[in-house]
Formats: C-alpha cells, structure tokens, sequence
C-alpha cells in the first residue's frame, strides 16, 4: 500500500511539472524576412517565468512573469537577405521544466540597386533597377508618393521587366526641387510588407531672380493675444520666401495656415488661448531654399530624411524683433517653403547645469500643400510635441537595434525634469512612469499599456499606446503625452505645478480628441508612414 501511494505521489507531482509551462498557441512561428514584423506566443503557466532567446535578429517582450496567462511579443530586428528561411528558438522556463517555440523567418527579399536617383528638372524616363529572390514577378509590387509628377511608365503595377521598373518623371517647371519615395514589397495576409525604401529627387530650374525690396523684413504682427495666464509665446517665422511672396500674399497664408494647424489637436485646442502668438516676417534672397541659394535662415532640407540645416543665430535675431516676450520660453517655429516631407526640432540644455531648458526651435516644411493633412500633423508633431511638451519620438528603428545604457539612462535624467514623459525603459506595470494610465476606465478605449519600440529603438524602451502623434503623426496625442502637454501649459501659463491626476482626468474628460483607436496601426501605404528624424538636443548658446 505504501509503494502504491508512493508511486501516486511521484506520478501526480510529474504532472503538475509538466503543467507548469503550457504553449497554448502554435509551437511553430513564422514570420516574414524584412525587420519590424511582429507575432505573438500565448502561453499560461502555473509559476513564475522567464523567458530566452540568443538570435540576433528576433526580440521579445516581455522576458519574465508570475503565474497566469501571458503573451509574447515578437519582433523582427534584422532583414533575412538570404534565399533561405533561418530559424531561432524561444525558451520559456517556470522551475525545471521549459518549453521551445520555433521562430522560422522566411528568406524572401528585393532591394534598390540605388537609395536614391537624380532627376534633371527636364524629366523623362528612367530605370529603377533592383535585386531580388522572389521568382514570381506578380508577388512583388511598386509603390509610391501619390504624386501627380512622378508615376509608373506604362500605367501597371502589378508587373515588371527583368529586373528594373521604368518611371516617368514630369518635368519641373518650379523653381523649387522636389522629393518622392518609392517602395518595393509583398502582400500577405492582406499587408503590405515593406522589403526596401528608394528617393527620387528631381532639381528644379534655375532661376537668377533676387529679391529687392527688404522694407516688410523683420515687420512683427500679432496674430493673437493670450486672454488665459500671463501669455506663452509662439513666433512664427518663414524661409524661402522672396519679397514677391510677401507682396502677393503668400508668405502671410503660409504663417496664417500653421497657426491654424498648431492648435487643431487637444489639449493645445482647448488650451489655445494661453498662447500669445506672432507673425515675424522674413524676406530671403532668394523664394527658394538649398545650399544653391540664400534664404533668411538658410535653410536645407535634407532630400533622404526629414532632417532641416538651419542657422540658429539667424533665427534668434529674428525673434529679438518681438518685444516685450521672454525669450526664454519663446518657441520660434520656422515654416520651409519646401513640399518635402521634412520637419525636425531643436532642444537645447543650460551649458553650467547641464539641465534642459524650455527654450527650442521647431522647423516644418510645407508638405504637399499648405492644406495638406502631413503638414499639419508634422508641424503638431515637431511644434507641440516635441518644441513644446518636450515629448520623445515613440517609433523605433530596426538598425538602431536595442537601446544601450546610455539611452537607459538619458531617459531617466529627462524623466527628472519633466521631459520624455511618454517613453519609459521599464516594462513593469507598476512602475513605469505612465503606471496611473494603464486600467483606467477614463482612457480604456486607448488600450494604453507596454509597447516596445521608441525613442528610435526597435527593444528596451517602450511607449503607452500602439499609435499617436508622436509615432507616426496619424491618431492625436495618448494620454500620458496630453497630461504632458496641459502640465507644461499649466506651469508656463499660470506658473502651476504638476497636476494630479484627478485634476488632469477632470479637464480631459471635457476635451477628448476625436474618438480614435489608439491599439492598431492605421491602414495606410508605408510610403504614408515616414517617420521624422528625432529632436537635437545641443548646448544652448548665451544669448
């Protein structure tokens, strides 16, 4: 009798080991060859957990737990160029026992013989050529910039010719160069998978005119007198604009538009009348802008990022022009006459302290048009995301891989002054800086919780929601980033200090953006999805 309890014993004590970690999703994964692909593992265990994986090119979140139910985030960090499907194996381990999931990423790839192509302002039409492994001609497709200048040579895009794409470019007639991207990729399971990005960057014609009448250069307009606090100053500024754009009007539309578009989004919306907010008008040599011209700031948009050179001591001499406003707080925000997708912001920290300062400049090109959607999200994005509720980016780059110990701790010194509230390096629910938001019926329809991928790092920092302003411009701010933006308003306007979050969630639930799911990516072309280069942050100069 006694041997048969014990054998009981041993038998019902193997079962519960073997309980201890169950895959209640395939053991097989796959997964597609180029970065940023995601899947997830659902598993239940009956203990705490952790959780192994030594592949280079595969990250996950999160990598330990307690008891319960969970799921793993996958995420490819690295493009498989090869022919072949490679593999890695993920191990969850609770007490001795441990389970393996395969990982299998295929090797299907196509990629630009060129990043980027030069096109006379003349035009015509040219070949893209590209490498590529996938035999099936109709599997891999061509997208691009919906532009109406640049565009698929015969009208077809399902096709193409041995290995090159032919495109036909209209000629410019502008003065101005512009800028298209262009993308190979595959469609599965109904997404469109990005496998390589090309620039298309044609000049446009030369043209000797200068302007001649400087009489309206430095003229300062208000354009609205804050009725709320002691009045946070905004100036807005042009570059690229000839004497002729000042006299027909389009320089003063141009400024007239970005003021609208500043304050389109909550809470800045509902906040708006904080802000004292004034034209400051700049003639440029020359109506366009590059390093073959001369312009009030100098400016030169990047043609393969969103970056914008700039001078900044002409920039502060312009806004001196305004009187009376503390040039401290003063956010100059520079308007590109560039249809580029270009826009970038300027942070700056106190040369003895070393702390950050309020003061920064933001620069936004004219996207498209003066009313096109991009503009607008850009210049929120740069202007009061970053300029002035000094929010991080919440997007992350593959080749940027995980963020080191010195991004680790960067994070936390900003976190001490109030800055990069929206991202985070801790994956704890409990103590990571947006805590108070996660479970919170007033913002559930949110889904804010752990997300990996910010700061420019595709793992080891994450961000509250899976989209928002500061990811991708396409949904308004989340949350935690409007409870940054009101505190800032709050402390510079009426000199408060941080808010509770009963006070916060009592103003927010009277100004809500528009009703948004902020938990899955938007349905949009990748070429609709370019993400902007981060904000610099640079000593600031004695002014």
């Amino acid at each position: 009798m006694l041997a048969l309890l014990t054998a009981m014993t041993v038998a019902g004590c193997t079962e519960e080991a073997e309980d201890a970690v169950r895959i209640t999703s395939s053991t097989i994964v796959e997964i597609y060859a180029v970065a940023g692909q995601s899947a997830t593992i659902d598993f239940q265990t009956s203990a705490s957990w952790t959780a192994s994986c030594s592949a280079g090119w595969l990250s996950f979140s999160p990598a330990k737990g307690e008891s319960g139910s969970h799921t793993i985030k996958l995420m490819t960090t690295g493009t498989n160029r090869t022919k072949s499907s490679r593999s890695a194996q993920l191990n969850i381990r609770s007490g001795s026992m441990q389970k393996t999931v395969t990982i299998v990423q295929s090797g299907e790839y196509a990629f630009f013989e060129q990043e980027e192509y030069k096109i006379s302002a003349t035009g015509g039409t040219f070949h893209m050529n590209f490498k590529t492994n996938i035999e099936n001609g109709n599997d891999l497709k061509i997208g691009w910039s919906k532009l109406s200048w640049i565009g698929w040579a015969d009208d077809t895009r399902s096709e193409y010719t041995g290995k090159s794409y032919d495109i036909n470019v209209k000629p410019n007639t502008s003065e101005e160069s512009r800028t298209a991207v262009f993308m190979l990729g595959i469609e599965r399971n109904q997404e469109w998978i990005v496998l390589d990005t090309a620039f298309v960057y044609q000049e446009g014609i030369y043209t000797d005119y200068e302007s001649t009448d400087y009489s309206a250069d430095g003229r300062v307009d208000t354009l609205q007198n804050a009725t709320m606090g002691k009045g946070i100053p905004f100036v807005l500024m042009g570059d690229g604009f000839s004497d002729k754009d000042i006299k027909n009007g389009t320089y003063a539309r141009a400024i007239e538009k970005a003021f609208e578009n500043l304050f389109s989004e909550e809470p800045v919306k509902s906040l708006r009348y904080y802000f004292d907010v004034y034209m400051v008008t700049a003639v440029s040599k020359n109506g366009v802008v590059g390093n073959d011209y001369t312009t009030a700031f100098s400016c030169v948009p990047s043609r393969s990022s969103s970056s914008i050179e700039f001078k900044e001591n002409k920039v502060y001499s312009y806004l001196n022009k305004v009187k009376g406003i503390d040039t401290s707080i003063a956010l100059p925000i520079i308007i590109v006459n560039y249809k580029g997708h270009n826009g970038v912001t300027t942070l700056y920290y106190d040369p003895d302290t070393k702390q950050p300062l309020q003061r920064s400049i933001a620069l936004c090109s004219i996207i498209d048009n003066l009313d096109s959607e991009a503009f607008r999200q850009v210049l929120v994005h740069e202007a009061i995301g970053h300029g002035l509720a000094k929010l991080a980016d919440e997007y992350g780059y593959e080749k940027n891989g995980a963020a080191t110990s010195t991004e680790v701790s960067q994070i936390a010194w900003n976190h001490r002054y109030n800055w990069m509230l929206n991202v985070d390096t801790s994956d704890d629910p409990s103590s990571i800086i947006w805590s108070p938001f996660i479970n919170n019926s007033h913002f559930a329809s949110e889904h804010i919780g752990i997300y990996e991928g910010a700061f420019t790092y595709s793992t080891g920092v994450y961000r509250p929601t899976e989209e928002s302003m500061m990811r991708s411009n396409e949904s308004p701010f989340n949350a935690p980033s409007r409870k940054a933006i009101y505190d800032k308003v709050m402390m510079l306007g009426e000199g408060k200090s941080i808010s509770t979050m009963e006070e916060f969630t009592e103003f927010d639930d009277a100004h809500k953006p528009a009703k948004w799911d902020y938990s899955t990516t938007r349905s949009l072309a990748p070429w609709q999805r370019q993400y902007l280069v981060p904000p610099v942050i640079k000593c600031a100069k004695k002014q």
